[in-house]
């Protein structure tokens, strides 16, 4: 058998098969198991390196027979070619096709069927004693008010006693359980929800605003009080609806039949309203969706908001915002108002032509005064159950919607979870390779990055610059793995990125972004974010190197002062050093600064630059900056245009080059020399 028909054999499988060519050094860094190709083109499984007692590697294989073998390093490279088959998991077309829908809220409940079922047993009773009210009318009216049976009345309104304080308690009872059922339920959906939130792709909140996706996630109550409120109630309500039909058929077949010929009133009525509650209700979504999205965005940008004093323009936006959904709500309200009153007035007339008919059948002696009544609260019960269904078949309508905008969350694939087939390097050294690599936003998009390719030894300093949008950051994110490359790959000590546990490596890269975020928590727990147990020796360790310790003492309370939201107690400045700080933390062997210092005073990126060393002291630290000057003691420099990679070299090397670099430094050094207020036009005219 051939590489490429063992290749095309593991893709029928559902595995994912890429033949590489791979030292015997480097086995003990690849995701195992994986097959070998031997020197005569036959298959083996390589299964695991181990280590020996005196240190040297030996090799666990197995070959087509299934018979397990030790070899040493000279035998496998006498038996091995090389060439080596990396597997790992796809996930399945089942799995990757199934859309979310109402069955994503089965497992939750199947989980608490025990107290749903009790709930339900309950009701059952509740039920049978809704059926004692209207016999005991009956009983009343026929028996006790005809005969003047006194002695009976006391012995029927002590039974009745009784029932109703059993009703009582039943009643509380179940909602007790309801409620506490119910409540569990929606902490499992709403932690499975956030869990899937929290794990989807970068991409997915780039192309969307917070607000829109707030809105989403808020769907959850909706779908779940459709569940297990409505739906679950009116389960027991239409089987006993059967019972109730029953006992009216008992009563008088001809009333029944009045109260049977209202029910196609009431699905013509569910039929007519149907496309346009849905299309109503869809509108009423989208623009609340809208508001919150306005209103977020709103007050993330307060101080710019307040800054340019654009408070009236934003209030009349905001008033137009809320105008279109409130007249969104008042449509969808309205119409769901109309069903409801046409429903009740079918109620009314049903009631009506029950007690028309039926006096005449009591004068006509076809049943007493009191199976009358009875009959008609009976009705009652039934007409009950059937109004639900009009309001129930509204919240179905709302509960769809529901459905499909959180299905936008939760029909995106999340990014790779933990895998144990995944590769997870024993000790990551810090080498890092980009082969050929190319990425772009969307599929129809321009190309970000074209066709890069470098490699870093593990302690390099690496200095990326270039001009906006030249695909500096889109390249730190590649090597996160937060983007995924559209063609090459990405190495990480000689590892392709796609076959390595994602949050394995991020936990072992550190990344600085030019905008920190800060979480609304103490100074402390923001650097010791990634492991809130670390001692707090560790911390101010971190905070030195970062050159933060010295403000964050001059804190009203030092490390356990309160960051504020976004960091609003603290300077553009404090904010970046404690950022710089939280990401030296873990010790990472790769370390990013994405303009990083670009927030910085020159003070404090002084005493960043002097920490510099020591921060870049086993690692492999890559500088990504505008600023030259934070780049030029770097020990290469990559100049990017246009998402290409147009120079390498030392700040000297590129200076004596004199192209983009050259022209990049000269920029700057003319605009750093010019008097304020000087023409930027004239200055760079002199500079040429």
């Amino acid at each position: 058998m051939r590489s490429q028909d063992m290749l095309r054999a593991l893709k029928r499988l559902g595995l994912r098969a890429r033949e590489s060519r791979i030292s015997a050094d480097d086995l003990a860094s690849v995701s195992l198991p994986a097959i070998a190709i031997d020197s005569n083109g036959d298959f083996f499984v390589l299964a695991r390196v181990n280590r020996r007692a005196d240190g040297t590697r030996c090799y666990l294989v197995m070959d087509g027979g299934g018979h397990p073998a030790t070899l040493s390093p000279d035998e496998l490279t006498a038996r091995w070619s090389g060439r080596l088959i990396l597997l790992a998991r796809r996930r399945g077309l089942g799995e990757a096709l199934q859309d979310f829908d109402i069955r994503w809220f089965i497992p939750p409940m199947l989980k608490y069927r025990r107290l749903f079922g009790e709930v339900l047993l309950i009701s059952f009773f509740l039920q049978l004693f809704a059926l004692v009210t209207p016999l005991f009318f009956q009983v009343v009216m026929d028996k006790v008010l005809v005969h003047r049976g006194f002695t009976t009345l006391d012995v029927l309104a002590f039974g009745f006693l009784v029932i109703a304080l059993f009703d009582a308690v039943l009643g509380g009872l179940r909602s007790w359980l309801f409620a506490h059922t119910t409540h569990r339920v929606d902490v499992e959906l709403g932690a499975r929800l956030f869990n899937h939130l929290v794990s989807l792709p970068l991409a997915y909140f780039e192309a969307r605003q917070a607000g829109h996706s707030v809105a989403r996630v808020r769907e959850l109550d909706t779908i779940r009080n459709f569940i297990t409120g409505t739906a679950l109630t009116l389960i027991i309500d239409l089987a006993f609806t059967v019972i109730f039909f029953a006992v009216m058929w008992f009563y008088s077949p001809t009333l029944t039949w009045i109260v049977l010929g209202t029910l196609p009133v009431y699905v013509a009525l569910s039929i007519v309203i149907t496309p346009i509650l849905r299309h109503r209700l869809d509108e009423k979504f989208r623009t609340g969706a809208e508001s919150q999205a306005f209103l977020v965005e709103a007050v993330t940008g307060m101080e710019t908001l307040k800054s340019m004093a654009v408070e009236p323009q934003m209030q009349r936006c905001w008033e137009d915002q809320l105008a279109r959904y409130v007249s969104a709500s008042f449509r969808s309200g309205n119409l769901s108002n109309i069903a409801n009153q046409v429903a009740g007035f079918t109620s009314k007339l049903t009631t009506l032509l029950i007690i028309w008919w039926g006096a005449h059948l009591v004068i006509d002696g076809a049943m007493s005064v009191g199976q009358l009544v009875a009959f008609n609260m009976i009705a009652g019960r039934v007409s009950g159950p059937i109004l639900k269904l009009v309001q129930l078949w509204q919240d179905f309508q709302q509960a769809g919607i529901s459905i499909r905008r959180l299905g936008d969350i939760l029909n995106t694939p999340t990014e790779p979870g933990y895998n144990p087939g995944r590769s997870t390097l024993p000790r990551l050294e810090g080498r890092v390779r980009f082969e050929h690599a190319g990425f772009r936003y969307r599929p129809d998009g321009p190309a970000v990055l074209n066709d890069i390719s470098f490699e870093v030894q593990p302690g390099e300093v690496i200095g990326i610059v270039g001009r906006s949008g030249s695909g500096k950051s889109t390249l730190a994110k590649l090597l996160q793995r937060l983007y995924v490359p559209e063609s090459g790959r990405v190495l990480v000590d000689g590892v392709d990125l796609s076959l390595v546990d994602t949050a394995w490596l991020r936990r072992r890269i550190g990344v600085v972004p030019q905008e920190s975020f800060l979480f609304s928590r103490s100074v402390r727990e923001n650097i010791a974010l990634a492991n809130p147990g670390l001692p707090m020796d560790a911390i101010v360790r971190a905070a030195r190197m970062a050159g933060a310790h010295d403000f964050i003492l001059e804190l009203a309370e030092g490390y356990d002062s309160p960051a504020g939201e976004h960091g609003c107690n603290l300077s553009g400045g404090q904010r970046q050093r404690i950022a710089i700080a939280r990401a030296l933390i873990s010790n990472p062997r790769i370390l990013i600064f994405d303009e990083a210092t670009s927030a910085l005073d020159y003070e404090s990126e002084r005493i960043v630059q002097q920490n510099l060393s020591t921060i870049a002291r086993g690692r492999t630290l890559f500088i990504i900056a505008h600023r030259l000057s934070s780049v030029r003691h770097c020990d290469r420099i990559l100049v990017m245009d246009r998402g290409r990679i147009v120079e390498s070299g030392t700040h000297e090397q590129l200076l004596a080059a004199r192209g983009l670099y050259s022209q990049l430094h000269s920029c700057q050094s003319d605009a750093e020399a010019a008097p304020v207020g000087a023409d930027p036009g004239a200055t760079a005219e002199a500079a040429r």
